[in-house]
């Protein structure tokens, strides 16, 4: 038999289909081991005269994911038991779940944690959540009707609560350089822009792009790399864990080189080009990175003097640009046609994925000339 158990509902744009990313499983699988083990105690906790569970105290119940819900993506996972009703043990499943819920309200609210469950508990939270990214959450519904959101940042709190943690892991994105590299240690070092040197393993499907960028260091290529690292309590990157995705960079990379424009101070130009904001810049980058048809030709870009962004592409006879105002999060097209010296514009909004779409079009029928 199965018993509705949780409906925890995932808000981002990776959710907006309706649907998980296979990633995101491991958190729910992570999730049942820490319902098991806050269950136990609150086994213990109602039979003090007990100094451990029960054998058998799980046999015969597990959670599994039942089905998903719209409203973003909501797992509707299941208590189930072989029995045709729940055993007694199924009310410390719940119990555990209500505490579980609980600590994440209060890491979100900045009240205490460690009232809600042991600092050994706290643990399961380097890896349950760990998938998220920074625009999203996992919302959990106490039975009470109280919402508590799982978040990156309430999800750091609830790991430094506990005393043991003196590291904790978070799945990210790299961009850098790969100085060294040891094939007998299979092992290489990512050198990210700030001078930061990071350790981490070769494993064999990718150890041919690794040694690739290895042997273009001096020519600067880099690389995008997404794994797990270690940070310790002060949030410094220690070390890479593991790496599950390692590619090389477009010499075009629109990430890297906004990152390198923030850099930029007032009066970078002629003691008057005003730098344009870091904050913004990241916007764009994003923006570009979930919004910009990958499989179009990445423009060069150029900071203005008013603290924009100029994005230019020559494409066969036409030269095009995209004047960015990073404030308005707008931008003025301008095709250009070297040989009819016929000229399109257009004012695009880049707060609207539509209109990121007309970008791609445009593009899309530029290139499609020449063939």
């Amino acid at each position: 038999m199965n018993q509705e158990f949780l409906q925890p509902r995932l808000t981002g744009s990776r959710f907006n289909e309706h649907s998980i990313p296979l990633e995101l499983l491991k958190d729910l699988a992570v999730f049942e081991e820490m319902v098991i083990e806050v269950a136990k105690w609150k086994y213990l906790q109602a039979n003090p005269e007990r100094q451990r569970s029960p054998r058998g105290f799980t046999d015969g119940l597990e959670l599994h994911l039942q089905a998903v819900n719209e409203g973003s993506a909501i797992p509707v996972i299941a208590l189930s038991f072989a029995t045709l009703f729940p055993p007694g043990n199924a009310a410390y499943f719940e119990q555990a779940r209500e505490s579980i819920i609980a600590a994440v309200e209060a890491a979100e609210q900045g009240l205490p944690i460690n009232e809600h469950l042991l600092s050994d508990h706290l643990g399961y939270f380097d890896r349950l959540g760990r998938s998220l990214r920074e625009d999203e959450a996992m919302e959990l519904r106490s039975s009470t009707g109280r919402i508590a959101r799982l978040t990156p940042a309430s999800r750091r709190s609830l790991i430094l609560a506990s005393s043991q943690t003196q590291e904790w892991t978070q799945e990210t994105r790299l961009r850098g350089i790969i100085p060294e590299a040891d094939k007998r240690k299979m092992s290489f070092e990512i050198e990210l822009r700030d001078g930061t040197r990071l350790k981490a393993p070769i494993s064999s499907q990718h150890r041919a792009t690794i040694l690739e960028a290895f042997n273009e260091y001096e020519q600067g290529t880099r690389v995008l790399m997404q794994g797990v690292v270690k940070k310790d309590r002060q949030d410094r990157l220690k070390s890479i864990e593991s790496v599950d995705h390692i590619s090389l960079l477009d010499p075009l990379d629109v990430t890297t080189r906004l990152e390198t424009l923030a850099e930029l101070e007032d009066g970078w130009l002629n003691s008057k080009g005003r730098a344009p904001d870091p904050k913004q810049l990241d916007w764009l980058a994003k923006s570009f990175d979930s919004l910009f048809d990958p499989i179009l030709p990445l423009p060069y870009l150029y900071p203005t003097a008013e603290g924009g962004i100029q994005a230019e592409w020559t494409i066969n006879s036409w030269e095009v640009s995209l004047e960015i105002n990073l404030c308005q999060c707008s931008a003025e097209w301008q095709a250009l046609n070297l040989k009819t010296q016929a000229c399109f514009e257009k004012i695009l909004n880049l707060s609207e994925p539509k209109d990121w779409q007309i970008l791609n079009k445009e593009l899309e029928a530029l290139l499609a000339e020449s063939v």
